[in-house]
């Protein structure tokens, strides 16, 4: 399997989650951050941007399904971070928090009503597979705020539809990981995990499935552009 782009640590697969989880190798990441088509078949548009529909945003069961698939390649008893609100009932995975996005801005929404929703839901995930001690601790900077306050990327900066602010996933990188660790996004977009990651120390594995984001996260990673 060839990435599509592979420097520093850092490597790209072009695909299907689904399909390219299954050939990495076992235990072989320490951390998944990932931020999945929220299955609602999102449209945003404001004055600056307007943005097509993503591709699987209309597959709610996308996120769990993807993540099934994912813990093998995860440490066990290492976490996860997943943004959104899933139903993980019959998935191996424990310590279930949820962690608040507060974007300090309204967001992008089609939706016209009296409130505009200006924070994000994260999951937060620990990989526990029956029968299995893990092979080492996790980091031990977890205990914090459920409330992470970072302003949303948009207007004419924005170049994603669901594009998170690299600060906000540094935050969860350095929370939940060590220097040197493999960070993994299966849904990885215009790759501002795999940027954090490399500002964090980190080595990271992202998987889209759309090429124009994979170029575009490549670029980002060549030119060092956050």
């Amino acid at each position: 399997m060839t990435p599509y782009y592979e420097d520093g640590g850092i490597a790209i697969y072009h695909g299907d989650c689904r399909e390219i989880l299954p050939l990495l190798k076992r235990e072989s990441c320490h951390l998944v951050v990932t931020d999945p088509p929220y299955g609602v078949a999102w449209r945003g548009r404001d004055r600056k941007v307007n943005f097509e529909e993503m591709q699987g945003d209309r597959d709610p069961g996308l996120a769990v399904e993807a993540t099934k698939l994912a813990l093998r390649v995860l440490v066990t008893h290492r976490h996860l971070y997943v943004f959104g609100r899933y139903d993980w009932d019959g998935v191996n995975v424990g310590m279930p928090g949820e962690l608040i996005w507060d974007k300090n801005l309204m967001g992008l929404s089609h939706d016209r009503g009296a409130w505009s929703k200006s924070h994000e839901y994260i999951t937060f995930l620990c990989n526990c597979q029956p029968g299995k001690k893990g092979r080492d601790g996790n980091p031990a900077r977890l205990r914090r705020g459920t409330v992470l306050r970072f302003g949303r990327v948009g207007g004419v900066k924005m170049r994603h539809p669901a594009e998170k602010p690299v600060g906000l996933l540094r935050e969860l990188i350095e929370s939940s990981s060590r220097m040197g660790e493999t960070v993994l996004d299966y849904f990885s977009g215009i790759g501002s995990t795999l940027v954090a990651a490399r500002l964090e120390g980190r080595r990271a594995i992202g998987i889209e499935i759309e090429e124009r984001w994979c170029e575009m996260a490549a670029e980002r990673l060549r030119v060092g552009d956050e």
